[in-house]
């Protein structure tokens, strides 16, 4: 190491801290985490071994054997892929798009009307993942059907649309089938089959994803763009609503709803919209949860309607009564996706594949539902 590397460590084990090396060395603190860091990589620091860790990777958890003299005798590290890697990744797409979006804008009529509100669900697309309808007897799945499903879905659905006021398209978790170079599910482990040119499906997921935007803008004069962090692809879910933000930056028109917590809400009228994705809470707990979250807008609303995905199927349950209070429709929306070998081999199979949409008034609630089958 240079002299300026080994006051930095020696700086860094004394404070204990980033910030605190950066005070005693009168340095700029996200420079000397990025110089630690990189000794990090190479296996130039006294607290690790030797070995290197891959530049692409970050240590999660380290185990370190010494001997009596302080000297590392051996290490077992549980690596991950680096957070600061993926920033970097979201941070290039956002600055290719920037304001490149452009989205129709919906001509006036004497027929529009301010009292409706139109809402276009897309969950589970599960761009990435491969499916063939010889071993799970459903259909064939790629990259081009995902994208295809997403578009023809969103199509048929906004067809229907009666001139409203605005439209709101709730993108509803897992869009892409995985965003890890594992092939499995983050927290179960289920082994997938997927396209692991990662680059390419995100390519294919943000080009449907501005198709069937610019569909949604073509029914209402404002769209308003839900994401929603499902369990396949959270990763990606997040990164997605900061890319579509940056690329309709310049369309007064379009909006991204841009609240960070995994439940979105919004109040339409006497209307209280809600969705997730619907994995982790059991249904029954639901009502409970919405209501002391969402307290203030519960207590203003009339009608409240929760949609999730997850499932993979079509399931509903009827209102539900909470402390004498109008209730909660809690709802789980059938998956675009076909079968996939893990379903199939589950015996999860025979679910119709397909996409919803409802039409909201604001004071008589929700008068209208569709359903786009594939």
């Amino acid at each position: 190491m240079t002299e300026h590397q080994k006051k930095a460590v020696e700086a860094y084990l004394k404070a204990g801290s980033y910030k605190g090396a950066a005070k005693l060395l009168g340095k700029d603190p996200s420079n000397l985490r990025k110089l630690i860091k990189q000794l990090e990589l190479q296996g130039d620091v006294p607290w690790q071994s030797a070995a290197p860790t891959p530049a692409h990777l970050t240590v999660g958890k380290s185990t370190v054997q010494y001997d009596a003299n302080g000297n590392v005798i051996q290490e077992w590290r549980r690596l991950f892929p680096q957070a600061q890697g993926m920033q970097d990744f979201v941070d290039g797409l956002c600055d290719q798009v920037k304001a490149k979006g452009k989205a129709p804008v919906r001509k006036s009529r004497k027929t529009d009307t301010d009292e409706l509100l139109f809402e276009i669900d897309i969950y589970d697309a599960h761009v990435g993942m491969y499916a063939d309808e010889k071993e799970t007897k459903d259909a064939d799945y790629d990259c081009d059907i995902a994208a295809s499903r997403m578009v023809a879905a969103a199509e048929g659905l906004a067809s229907r649309a009666r001139r409203p006021a605005k439209c709101v398209l709730v993108f509803g978790g897992d869009m892409m089938h995985s965003d890890n170079r594992s092939n499995k599910t983050e927290a179960s482990g289920h082994v997938l089959d997927v396209d692991t040119r990662y680059h390419r499906v995100v390519e294919y997921l943000i080009r449907a994803c501005t198709d069937v935007v610019n569909i949604a803008a073509s029914v209402a004069k404002e769209v308003e763009i839900v994401v929603i962090e499902g369990n396949h692809s959270w990763h990606s879910e997040v990164w997605l609503a900061r890319v579509l933000d940056a690329y309709y930056s310049k369309c007064p028109n379009i909006k991204v709803k841009s609240d960070p917590s995994p439940r979105k809400h919004m109040v339409w009228g006497d209307n209280l919209l809600l969705w997730a994705h619907g994995d982790r809470i059991a249904a029954q707990k639901w009502p409970m949860i919405i209501a002391a979250e969402f307290a203030k807008e519960w207590g203003q609303t009339k009608w409240r309607h929760l949609k999730m995905g997850h499932v993979h199927h079509k399931k509903a349950m009827a209102p539900v009564i909470v402390n004498e209070q109008a209730g909660l429709v809690v709802e789980y929306l059938e998956a675009l996706c076909a079968t996939d070998a893990w379903h199939s081999g589950a015996g999860f199979v025979g679910s119709q594949k397909g996409a919803s949409a409802f039409e909201y008034h604001k004071t008589e609630g929700l008068i209208t539902r569709y359903l786009k089958s594939v």
